[in-house]
């Protein structure tokens, strides 16, 4: 009976659970091209991952300067923005991911309201959110790292919403490819039959 309740404890203890986070460790920042777009989209970030916004006139590519009011100002730097104060701009991985971030400001909530964050698995099913709350008191090219991590890989869509949001640096934690897997074992193997022919 012991045995059955441990791993019943250890399989929900595994049940996916996304974090907010500050910092991605071991994530691959996927660059952004210099565009100067100005819409919708979609856009290609990298290979499986597209951006997308609810406003025609939301900015991908953008380094030529975007404010947000009383939180400073970014140029420069290419960045992606919803350019207003409702709408939503969106990651999507064709293949699910357990963690995911970028760069963030917005426009402070006494100027725009609020600026949220959230994860969403493959069904569109909220897994985390949060609402930004950092000030920079108006510096140039400031903000906060902000993110989420999981244990399992269920990330499937990011999205960022409302306060003029911008974003840049965008960092993912992908699940290496079976192929990869494969390698690492047989690299495993060769250490280990390495190891043992020096004990011999």
């Amino acid at each position: 009976m012991k045995k059955l309740t441990f791993a019943v404890l250890c399989a929900l203890g595994l049940s996916a659970q996304a974090a907010p986070v500050t910092s991605i460790p071991g994530g691959t920042v996927l660059p952004m091209p210099v565009l100067q777009y100005f819409g919708a989209g979609p856009q290609v970030l990298a290979p499986g991952v597209i951006w997308s916004s609810a406003n025609n006139s939301s900015v991908y590519g953008y380094d030529a300067g975007y404010g947000f009011a009383s939180n400073g100002f970014w140029s420069g730097m290419p960045m992606a923005g919803t350019n207003d104060s409702t709408s939503t701009m969106m990651l999507a991985f064709s293949q699910a991911v357990s963690g995911v971030g970028a760069f963030l400001n917005y426009a402070a909530p006494r100027d725009y309201g609020t600026a949220t964050i959230a994860a969403y698995d493959s069904t569109f099913t909220l897994i985390e959110s949060t609402t930004l709350t950092f000030l920079t008191n108006g510096g140039n090219n400031q903000g906060e790292f902000h993110g989420f991590m999981e244990n399992t890989p269920s990330i499937s869509y990011f999205t960022m919403t409302g306060a003029y949001i911008g974003a840049t640096e965008f960092t993912v934690l992908a699940v290496p490819e079976p192929a990869t897997y494969g390698m690492l074992l047989a690299g495993l193997g060769l250490v280990g039959m390495a190891a043992r022919r020096r004990k011999t």
